[in-house]
């Protein structure tokens, strides 16, 4: 949505530049809807897309494609918190290591790019995560 509203912005300019100069003829006013779904159909593509699945084994990213896939199991997750990056607030899990991986969703941000389920989803993630990582960790082979 906010990539359609910044697009109709600046498609609107020139069309409103012409209509109060008084030379706007029927095929200008096609610009303004054209050139919103154009704007929009190519920055579909550069948007980022994913997001995260929590069960009781870890948090595993949803990336569509061939990208890399990281697993945090919950026994290798010292804390996670929600920080400032930016204009937005994310969720960011602490690893073992020193090692920290910043989520992609869900966030809070400005304009139309906040969730409004935020702090209810954060919630989930955290209590998922003080359940399950005091959890029986896979055997060892060779142990009895």
């Amino acid at each position: 949505m906010l990539v359609g509203l910044l697009t109709a912005v600046v498609v609107a300019i020139p069309v409103v530049v012409l209509w109060a100069r008084g030379e706007l003829v029927w095929w200008e006013v096609l610009l303004l809807p054209v050139g919103c779904v154009a704007g929009a159909l190519l920055a579909a593509p550069l948007l980022r897309r994913g997001g995260i699945d929590v069960d009781e084994s870890g948090v595993h990213p949803v990336i569509p494609g061939p990208a890399r896939r990281e697993f945090a199991p919950w026994h290798h997750i010292n804390d996670i918190r929600a920080e400032r990056r930016g204009a937005r607030t994310v969720p960011v899990i602490y690893l073992d290591g020193d090692r920290s991986w910043r989520l992609r969703v869900p966030y809070d941000g400005v304009l139309l790019g906040g969730d409004p389920h935020f702090d209810e989803k954060l919630c989930t993630i955290r209590n998922m995560w003080e359940t399950h990582h005091t959890w029986q960790r896979d055997p060892v082979a060779g142990d009895d």
